[in-house]
C-alpha cells in the first residue's frame, strides 16, 4: 500500500498535464506524420506547490509540462539557491519532474531551483532555458538581483567554465573554508546572474567550477571585488578580472631504476629560437632546455663570422627560468654568423651534458621581411598607462606603449594580429597578475579592441583603432 500511496502525486500531476493538453488541444507528443517541426520549448502547466508559493517548506516537488520530458545530466546542472548540504533526488518521468528535498530548510529564505538548460522534449530536443522553480520558507519572495561580467585578465578573453560566488560578509575566511552562499554559472559571453537575492550585501568572487567551489589554491583562476557588493534590484556594472596569483608549473615524472643495471647519463636536447636559418633582428637567439641548466666557462659557445673569426660585443647568458640560454648581439640585416656549441658547454644537476658538439650556421633576416605599421588611435587618454598589444594565439608577440594617437611601429614580421590594450598600472610595461589576501592586489587588466589586423612584409600597413573601455 505504501509503494502506491507514493505513486498517487505523480500520477495525478500526469493526468492534470494529459487533460489540459486535451483541453487546450496541445497534440504535440507525438507529432503527426508530415506535419510542421516541432520548434516549440516544453513549458510549465502545473506544479504542487505551485511555483512562487511562500510559506512553505517542502520535501517533495512536482512539475508537470505539457509534453514528454528528459534531461541532460540533470543533477550537475542544477543549482539551489541558496545553497544546501544534500544535493535534491530529481526524477523524470514521461512530462513530470519529481524533486524530493532531504534538508531541513532556512526559516524566512527564498530558494530557487535553477535547471539550466538540462530539461527538453522527448521528440525535437526543444530546450527549456534557464527553467526555474521558486518557493519561500517565509511570507515573501526576494527579488533582489545581481548581474554583471567576468573575464580573464590577462587575455581580456572569457572563461565561461568559472561560477561566481557570494559569500557573507561578516565571514573574512569563508571564501577559504566554505562553500558558496549563493553561485551562479559564467555564459558564453562572459555574464552571470543572480536572482530571488534577499537586499543585503555580499562579498563577490569568480572561481573555477570545481567540487571544493572555494578559493583553495593560488594556481586557480580567481577575482575578487575591493568591497562588498550591495544587492539592488538590477547591478549591470559588476566587472571581475579573474587571474592566477601564481601559474601552475607541471612537475616531471622521475623513473627509478631500483633493480635495474646502470645506464648512460641522458644527453641534454634543446629547441633553438630561429626561423630555419634565419634570426629575427630584434630578438636574441634562444636555445631552450627541458631542464635546469648551467654554462660551462671552460667550453664556453662562441659567436663567429662564416670564416671562424671571433664576434665582438655579444654575451651569453641563462636567462631567468634556468631553462634556456640567450645570446644577445647587435644584429644587422642579412649578416651571417656561426654559433658553435661545444658538447660539454652545458650541463645540468645530474652533470648531463650535450649529446654532441654543434654548430649552427644561420643569417639576420633582411629588410625586406619585415613590415611597417602606421597605426591612428583614439581614446587611449581613458586609460592608464595604456600599452598596444600585437597577439597571435594569445601570446604578445609585440608590444608599444602608447603616448600619442599616431604611432609607427618598424621591423613587424608579417603575420595576422588581435590588437589589445595593457592598463599598464605601475608602468613597467608588463602585464602584472593580482594577489588575494592580505594584499588585495587587482591584476592589470588587457582589454580586447576588437581589431585584427593582417601585416604584409615589405610594406607600410596602416589602421585605424578606436579604444574603448
Amino acid at each position: 500500500m505504501k509503494q502506491v500511496s507514493k505513486l498517487i502525486p505523480l500520477i495525478q500531476i500526469i493526468f492534470l498535464g494529459c487533460l489540459i493538453q486535451l483541453a487546450v488541444g496541445c497534440a504535440n507528443i507525438v507529432p503527426p506524420a508530415g506535419g510542421p517541426k516541432d520548434t516549440l520549448a516544453p513549458y510549465l502547466i502545473a506544479a504542487k506547490p505551485k511555483d512562487s508559493t511562500t510559506n512553505i517548506q517542502p520535501k517533495e516537488i512536482l512539475i508537470g509540462f505539457n509534453e514528454y520530458i528528459t534531461s541532460s545530466d540533470i543533477q550537475s546542472n542544477l543549482i539551489i539557491s541558496p545553497t544546501i548540504k544534500n544535493t535534491p533526488l530529481v526524477d523524470v518521468r514521461l512530462n513530470a519532474l519529481r524533486i524530493r528535498i532531504n534538508d531541513s530548510l532556512s526559516a524566512n529564505t527564498t530558494y530557487s531551483l535553477q535547471f539550466g538548460n538540462a530539461i527538453k522534449d522527448v521528440n525535437e530536443g526543444n530546450i527549456i532555458k534557464n527553467f526555474t522553480y521558486v518557493f519561500s520558507t517565509g511570507d515573501k519572495i526576494d527579488t533582489g538581483r545581481l548581474v554583471g561580467y567576468v573575464r580573464l585578465a590577462e587575455t581580456g578573453l572569457v572563461d565561461s567554465t568559472l561560477i561566481v560566488v557570494l559569500q557573507p560578509t561578516e565571514n573574512d575566511t569563508a571564501i577559504f573554508k566554505n562553500k558558496p552562499t549563493y553561485y551562479s554559472r559564467v555564459n558564453g559571453i562572459g555574464q552571470f546572474e543572480f536572482k530571488f537575492l534577499p537586499y543585503r550585501p555580499f562579498k563577490l568572487f569568480a572561481i573555477p567550477n570545481d567540487y571544493s567551489k572555494k578559493y583553495d589554491d593560488s594556481t586557480k583562476l580567481f577575482a575578487f571585488t575591493d568591497h562588498p557588493i550591495e544587492v539592488v534590484n538590477k547591478i549591470d556594472t559588476i566587472h571581475l578580472y579573474a587571474f592566477q596569483a601564481y601559474k601552475k608549473t607541471e612537475k616531471k615524472k622521475s623513473s627509478s631504476n631500483t633493480g635495474a643495471k646502470k645506464t648512460s647519463p641522458v644527453g641534454l636536447k634543446y629547441t633553438k629560437s630561429l626561423d630555419g636559418n634565419e634570426q629575427n633582428i630584434l630578438n636574441p637567439i634562444s636555445l631552450n632546455f627541458d631542464t635546469k641548466i648551467k654554462l660551462n666557462d671552460s667550453f664556453p659557445i662562441l659567436l663567429t663570422d662564416t670564416l671562424n673569426k671571433l664576434i665582438a660585443g655579444y654575451s651569453i647568458q641563462v636567462d631567468s627560468t634556468e631553462q634556456a640560454i640567450q645570446i644577445n648581439h647587435n644584429w644587422h640585416h642579412d649578416e651571417k654568423f656561426k654559433l658553435i656549441i661545444p658538447q660539454k658547454s652545458v650541463s645540468d644537476s645530474l652533470q648531463n651534458t650535450l649529446l654532441k658538439s654543434d654548430t649552427l650556421k644561420f643569417s639576420i633576416k633582411p629588410a625586406t621581411s619585415y613590415g611597417t605599421v602606421l597605426i591612428r588611435t583614439t581614446g587611449f587618454q581613458q586609460f592608464k598607462h595604456p600599452v598596444l598589444l600585437f597577439t597571435q594565439d594569445n601570446k604578445i608577440k609585440y608590444s608599444y606603449p602608447i603616448t600619442q594617437s599616431i604611432i609607427r611601429i618598424p621591423l613587424i614580421l608579417p603575420g595576422e594580429f588581435v590588437v589589445k590594450i595593457l592598463e599598464d598600472d605601475n608602468n613597467n610595461g608588463i602585464w602584472d597578475t593580482g594577489v588575494y589576501g592580505m594584499t588585495k592586489k587587482q591584476p592589470e587588466k588587457i582589454n580586447l579592441t576588437g581589431t585584427s589586423i593582417s601585416i604584409k612584409a615589405d610594406w607600410e600597413n596602416e589602421f585605424t583603432i578606436i579604444l574603448k573601455k
